[in-house]
Order: C-alpha cells, then structure tokens, then sequence
C-alpha cells in the first residue's frame, strides 16, 4: 500500500477552536487551549498516523493586527505556516457575529491554486441555526473551496467526516515523522506550554500576553522528572501579581501545571517555578527565541 502524507495548515480568527481542534485529530493534547485570543503563539506540528496515510496538522496564530514586535512575530510565524501547506483547513466560529476576517483570508487566498481549501464550521452546537445557514451561503459562492464541514469540536461531532476527508486527499508521499510521533515540539517546549497555559487561565487582562515560560533545565529520570522553569515578566509590579499574596498564585499554578506534566510524562514532577523580569523582552530576538515564538 503507498503511503500518503499531508500538511494541513489549521487557520482562522482568535478563538475559533483551532487548538482543540488539532488536540481532537491528533488524539493527544499538542496544543494549549484557553478562552484568551492570540494564546498560540508559534505554529504547532500535531502529527496522526492512519494506515497508510500521516497528516501533520500546523496550529497556526489566529489572524491579527500588528501593533508591538510579539504581534508581528506572531503574524511572521503564521504567513510562513500556510504557504507551503497541502490542504488550508480554514476554521469559522459559528457563533461570530462577524465573520469579515475569515472571508477577507479566503478572498486573498483564492488564486492559490496548488493547495487544496475546506471549511470548518465550528461551534454549531450552541449557534443559531439561522447564522449558519447565512454562513454556509456566503461560502458557496466560492468555487475554489472544495468541502465545507459543520463541526463541534468540542463534542467530537461531525469529525469522522472531515477526517475522512483529510486522508482522502492527502497527497503519495513518504512519511515524515515516526508512525507513533505526535509532534514536533521539543519536550521542553511543550512543559513550558503547560505552565503558560495556567497562566492563561488564573490572569485578567494584558498580563498573560506581557510574559513567557522557558524551561532552563529538564531532568527525566526514570520515576521522576525536575523541572526548573522561569515566568519571564516586563515589570516588578506584574512579578508580584504572578507570585500572589503568601505565594498563593504561583502555587496555585504550580498545582495545576504539575497535573498536566504528570499526564504527559506518566511520572512524578518536581517542579520548581521562579519569576523573572526582562524589560522589553518583546523586543529582543533572544527572547522570543527563548518563547518559543520565532526559531
């Protein structure tokens, strides 16, 4: 049997349910997932293996404007990540009440003849059905768009039809990764990934966007892995909103992070936290190197 391979480039707006999306098709929790926009930072490689035939999945930043050096490392990242792409599988909120930046990227991508373009519909599970019918309508006014799915993501609805899909018009090609291969991230990526996604989750407003999480040393014995990390801020004042009173936030954090590097790593966790302040690190190479967000 000939093996296939396919890249499919996963884009759309900030918070359409991309990253549970990849997390669903690969089977395996790749990509972190809050409520925030702009929480991928980088494109994520999510790889599945079905028979004969190995998609890797590129979790892409949501579309956005480009006001500070992040934003347009963020914006870098997510150009280089659907040009080179199979299959662009453009993902909608169903529940939006705007769609003009969905329609806007698919009117620019329309004369890219090499790749193969499907829809997602998302969300339909708590839409109003009257918003997807309007939906569905403006995009069949485009011929180049060859499926359009309705999907809930979030409860496995709809996903044996589009992952059908996937393996169906996945090109002959020699595999890539290994067969058991989930991703491409390196470990200590993805358990600073964890730690930033608590982070998410426990602050309000700019500051989950002013910091990052590297993993300096990574230690994996056989029943118990240490890991020392570093929660990079711009200013004193956001260290001590991370840290809480008596600690209580980082260890709060600490918890919950440690859980998740548990399922991951199927072991004990020792993990050491520290905040840091790096002024303006947005604005050096180095330190988005260290994030993760450019290579």
């Amino acid at each position: 049997m000939n093996k296939k391979c396919s890249f499919v480039a996963i884009v759309g707006e900030p918070n359409v349910g991309k990253s549970t999306l990849v997390n669903l098709l690969v089977g395996e929790k790749i990509s972190i997932v809050s409520n925030k926009i702009q929480t991928t930072r980088r494109q994520i490689r999510g790889i599945t293996t079905i028979e004969n035939t190995q998609i890797v999945f590129i979790d892409t930043p949501g579309f956005c404007k480009t006001r500070t050096p992040l934003e347009r490392a963020i914006v870098s990242n997510f150009r280089h990540s659907y040009k080179d792409a199979d299959l662009l599988l453009i993902i909608i909120d169903a529940t939006s009440r705007n769609y003009s930046s969905s329609i806007n990227f698919i009117e620019k991508i329309k004369n890219h003849q090499n790749q193969i373009k499907a829809v997602v519909i998302n969300k339909v599970d708590i839409a109003k059905k009257e918003n997807i019918i309007k939906l569905a309508k403006i995009l069949s006014a485009y011929n180049d768009i060859r499926e359009i799915f309705m999907i809930s993501a979030l409860k496995n609805d709809g996903i044996d039809a589009l992952r059908k899909f996937l393996e169906d018009t996945a090109p002959l090609s020699n595999w890539f990764y290994e067969e058991d291969q989930t991703t491409d991230i390196t470990i200590t990526l993805r358990l600073a990934e964890i730690t930033r996604e608590k982070l998410f989750e426990r602050l309000t407003k700019e500051l989950p966007y002013n910091l990052y999480v590297e993993t300096e040393i990574f230690k994996n014995a056989e029943k118990k892995a240490r890991i020392y990390q570093s929660i990079v801020v711009m200013k004193d004042s956001q260290k001590g909103i991370i840290i809480g009173k008596n600690a209580d936030m980082l260890k709060n954090i600490k918890t919950k992070a440690i859980e998740d590097m548990k399922a991951l790593l199927k072991k004990k966790i020792e993990l050491h936290l520290f905040v840091k302040v790096k002024e303006k690190w947005v604005d050096k190479k180095v330190h988005l190197q260290n994030a993760g967000i450019v290579d």
